[in-house]
């Protein structure tokens, strides 16, 4: 065995289809690790289209840059340990709206530096850029599915996807 195969830089032909076939299968669902604007020189993502934790996981393994990530916790006795490791080594900061926000900020209290609790998508969307850097991700990806006032998660991701563009004209 080389030196690239040990520590894991050389790509399978088996890697490289599994990662065609998520860019496919991404280009076919809306608001799935969708881009969606730059404000101050960070990246906006929208992943309206992840209903679940497990979706979540599989986006947040896409970035190497940091990433602020916007969640959120509509329903009580979520498991969130299938994401400890994810938010130690990708995530950098979380803000979380919904009723039971305070449950994954227990789930994640030693895992992470910052943590905060937002009422609305607005406001969470400014304390994601208070916590990012240039360069850094925010990433919509809520985890959960869509609750009042949206019927589901695509009116959810345009309805993010609005928010960003008023936002931007400030």
């Amino acid at each position: 065995m080389n030196e690239k195969q040990i520590i894991g830089t050389e790509r399978t032909t088996a890697d490289q289809l599994l990662e065609t076939r998520m860019r496919s299968l991404q280009g076919q669902k809306p608001f799935s690790l969708e881009p969606c604007g730059n404000l101050n020189g960070v990246n906006l993502i929208n992943d309206s289209a992840a209903t679940s934790i497990e979706k979540v996981a599989d986006s947040l393994i896409q970035f190497e840059e940091p990433v602020v990530w916007i969640a959120e916790v509509n329903t009580e006795n979520v498991d969130f340990s299938i994401l400890l490791d994810l938010i130690k080594s990708k995530v950098k900061a979380v803000v979380a709206v919904g009723e039971f926000a305070g449950d994954l900020h227990h789930a994640l209290s030693r895992k992470l530096g910052y943590f905060v609790s937002a009422n609305t998508w607005e406001e969470a969307l400014e304390m994601s850029l208070i916590l990012s850097s240039t360069e850094d991700t925010i990433l919509f990806s809520p985890g959960c599915r869509a609750n009042e006032p949206f019927e589901n998660y695509k009116e959810r991701g345009a309805y993010w996807n609005r928010i960003i563009d008023i936002y931007g004209r400030r």
